[in-house]
């Protein structure tokens, strides 16, 4: 009744618009993959001219370029250019360029990012687990998130598609797709730029390109790269050290080749981190689970056993007191306990850290054959990522785990699109493969203070045997092996009945397959009366270190299709109806440590409904353009991740809770006029009802359900002077749970205000200058982190348990500023 209600007060409203977005930069891809104005690839007076006035923008929401009016799909689209005037550096800037997107620290590591779209959102980063709204790359999938929010430098244009990608975006994602196009070379002109940053926190950044015409209008080749080092502004107050720095480097080298009707585009990309690593600052701890009663883990240690301390002659710790002294800290400030003069069992377990090696090659042809274009994209990604992170910010040895990700992915796709059968009908067919391999794991030494191995290993038999050895025993080394195959078929088009009306509609086949190997919980352990060369797998019990690895398949595939009705009287007005189904697949955790951890889980599904209406405005002085979408999803076997106390071992796992229904509405607006004064207004609502299977999780896991937003821009050029360009925007998020399962992590509605003004050419020359600043008004809010206070529900037979009995939070970055100095040629 409610999609009803929704698509009913869309078909009242006349009003809607293109996505907020500008055209292109001034070298724009001679393959034109993602927004730019429509027309030649240089720009001209008269595109300038376009811009101002909302030019025409085009997009690859179904893997051809249309006018961002004709699609009938929720989408926001914004230039490179766009993004630096409006001081975007990262991923986490893209949510306040566009209505419905949130993007969040996925866990405890602030350089692996979650997006969420209408309610659904990444959880977890794991390989074998697919991405409900998922990141491309140069139109190639990019299935894990380390350092991808770092890749934005000499970028074409950023695409945010909303909803579910059942046919032409298939993989997986049930929740949305966010499209990162580079630029590519230009195959007529030398283009060389320089831009150089210096900030507060000691900020230096410096971004370059050159770009040569090897053989004009034949082979082109473009050089980019960036190299960013800031210091962190969590700083821990044992050691000094700081955390949340910045310290990378990265480059691409690409070339394009054109040959009559056959186009190449070539390009290798590296990016290389090494930095201190994520400040987790305690936000609250307790000994009693508010979710269900039980006493924490963190009660059952106080009193439970002695305590071993790492260190020969260091005190035992009490939590308590720990805890306390870690929140009577200020902003940004944490307590790790320290290392070296005053040694403690947190501190003794190593300085944390955050490094990260990803580059990839990407390569797409294609071959106009007249009345269709041939198209391959293969695509080659390799990333190996290591992350030492003390979970809880205070002093207490808890969880300071050494987690890491070596896998490599290779992805080929073929297409044939275009009009076979006449103008009439829009056809795109093809068909994709990829594999995705590696090891995921984690060196977890969880709560050494806990020395009874009957309770530490969840080994029953044991019970009330303590250790003779240090705490660190319990390293525990949570190792898996995964294999992830996939491939697809598709057919999509678009038929136009009339003038006005026009029916899409499109089928896509999923076939995947994950094989999943774990290895022990606690290797090589030494058993006090049982011997040595055991390992503990729980629900599996104690056995030989040859026996302790387990291995498990899961096979899924799905039929996806969309249906759309669309009806345009001209280029300003468009209104559409669609209905389309996704599915992601099923998947295993790769750290399970237990035989309920390693349990499968089964793929979801998603049926959507959606309408809106596009329209735009000539005013005379300028043009508005309005877009305004409403949706309903009916979401079924949805997958969520909780955590479940095994033992004294906490396991992640994802399981299928029941059904769940997604609804909600997105709603831009830009009114760019002649003069070169633009603005922008947007604003998103959802909402999510459990409708069977509720276990009590908190649906809106980091997604506020109001998010506004909006901006000013000026451009003019000043005789004498240069090119101004200025900016403002802001945003505004509201109540944000930021846990499935923690009723206190919670965000409260906050605002962010970022601006930059700046002169390109100026006095008529090649230089140019800005000043920028990031969170204006010094906002302090949450981001993402690791909330423990509350265990989980039932699971798979083990009981409702306590939970470890704190939480931890990434904030987001203070107030920021600098300036910047250019030079483009």
């Amino acid at each position: 009744m409610k999609a009803a209600y929704l698509i009913a007060a869309v078909s009242q409203l006349a009003l809607a618009s293109t996505a907020n977005a500008q055209t292109a930069t001034s070298q724009p891809p001679a393959e034109a993959p993602a927004a730019q104005t429509a027309g030649d690839a240089s720009e001209t007076d008269a595109q300038a001219s376009d811009r101002a006035s909302g030019g025409d923008i085009l997009v690859t929401a179904r893997r051809r370029e249309e006018r961002i009016q004709d699609v009938p799909v929720s989408i926001t689209a914004v230039s490179g250019e766009a993004l630096v005037e409006r001081g975007v550096t990262d991923a986490f800037g893209l949510q306040s360029q566009t209505p419905s997107l949130s993007v969040t620290a996925n866990g405890a590591s602030r350089t692996s990012v979650a997006y969420a779209i209408r309610g659904q959102r990444t959880q977890e980063a794991q390989l074998l687990t697919d991405q409900p709204v998922g990141a491309y790359y140069a139109e190639v999938v990019a299935p894990r998130p380390y350092g991808f929010g770092s890749n934005f430098y000499d970028i074409q244009s950023v695409q945010v598609l909303k909803g579910v990608q059942g046919t032409l975006f298939g993989r997986n994602m049930t929740g949305g797709a966010v499209l990162v196009e580079p630029n590519h070379p230009d195959l007529s002109d030398y283009h060389a730029e320089v831009t150089g940053q210096y900030g507060n926190y000691d900020l230096k950044d410096v971004t370059g390109m050159v770009n040569i015409p090897v053989v004009k209008d034949v082979f082109a080749l473009r050089v980019a790269g960036k190299y960013r080092d800031r210091t962190g502004f969590t700083r821990d107050v044992s050691t000094g050290r700081d955390y949340d720095d910045q310290h990378y480097y990265a480059f691409r080298v690409s070339g394009e080749l054109k040959l009559g009707r056959l186009r190449n585009f070539l390009t290798f990309d590296y990016l290389k981190q090494d930095e201190h690593g994520t400040g987790l600052k305690l936000i609250g701890y307790n000994l009693v689970d508010p979710r269900n009663g039980q006493p924490t883990v963190i009660a059952q240690q106080i009193g439970a056993s002695p305590f071993f301390p790492l260190a020969a002659g260091a005190p035992p710790q009490d939590l308590v007191a720990n805890f306390n002294r870690a929140l009577a800290l200020g902003r940004y400030r944490i307590d790790t306990g320290g290392v070296g003069t005053n040694p403690t069992i947190d501190g003794a377990a190593g300085i944390p850290y955050n490094r990260i090696k990803n580059y990839g090659i990407i390569n797409k042809t294609t071959f106009d054959a007249g009345p269709v274009t041939f198209k391959n994209i293969f695509g080659y990604r390799k990333i190996d990522y290591v992350n030492h992170t003390d979970y809880d910010g205070s002093p207490n040895a808890l969880i300071f785990p050494i987690q890491f990700s070596n896998t490599e992915n290779y992805s080929e796709e073929f297409q044939m699109q275009g009009t076979p059968f006449g103008d009439a009908f829009q056809l795109t067919t093809g068909g994709y493969f990829f594999l995705e391999k590696g090891t995921d794991g984690a060196f977890a030494n969880t709560f050494p203070q806990l020395t009874s191995i009957g309770y530490a290993s969840g080994f029953p038999a044991l019970a009330g045997v303590f250790l003779t050895q240090n705490a660190d025993a319990f390293n525990q080394s949570q190792i898996g092996e995964g294999l992830a195959r996939s491939y697809a078929f598709y057919l999509s088009g678009t038929y136009n009945l009339t003038d006005q009306f026009k029916v899409s509609g499109g089928v896509r086949y999923n076939n995947d397959l994950r094989r999943a190997t774990v290895g022990p919980s606690v290797p090589n352990l030494v058993i006090p009366g049982f011997g040595t060369g055991f390992c503990v797998f729980n629900g599996f019990g104690a056995v030989p270190l040859n026996d302790c690895s387990f291995t498990r398949r899961l096979k899924n595939e799905a039929v996806t299709w969309d249906a759309t009705l669309q009806y345009q009287t001209d280029s300003d007005l468009n209104l559409y109806v669609s209905a389309r189904r996704g599915y992601r697949a099923g998947g295993f955790n790769l750290r399970a440590q237990s035989d309920v951890a390693f349990r499968p889980f089964q793929p979801e599904t998603v049926q959507e409904y959606e309408a809106g209406i596009k329209n735009s405005f000539d005013l005379g002085v300028g043009k508005l353009t309005t877009n305004l979408a409403a949706f309903f999803q009916d979401y079924k076997n949805v997958q969520r991740q909780q955590n479940i106390v095994v033992g004294a071992q906490i396991a992640t796992i994802v399981s299928n809770i029941g059904v769940q229904h997604n609804y909600g509405g997105e709603f831009e607006a830009n009114l760019n006029f002649d003069n070169g004064l633009s603005l922008n207004l947007f604003y998103s609502y959802v909402d999510i009802k459990v409708i069977e299977g509720d276990n009590g999780t908190i649906a809106l896991n980091s997604i506020p359900k109001h998010q506004v937003g909006g901006g000013i821009t000026y451009n003019r050029d000043i005789d004498g002077v240069g090119d101004l360009n200025a900016n403002v925007n802001a945003t505004y998020r509201s109540d944000t749970p930021l846990d499935d399962f923690d009723l206190g992590a919670v965000q409260p509605g906050y605002a962010l205000a970022n601006a930059r003004v700046g002169v390109s050419r100026i006095g008529g020359s090649n230089f140019g200058v800005a000043v920028f600043a990031n969170n204006i008004f010094n906002t302090y809010y949450m981001q993402g982190g690791l909330y423990l206070a509350s265990g989980g529900p039932a699971v798979g037979g083990v009981p409702p348990s306590g939970g470890p009995g704190f939480s931890a939070s990434t904030f987001g970055e203070p107030r920021t500023y600098g300036i910047e100095l250019s030079a483009k040629f």
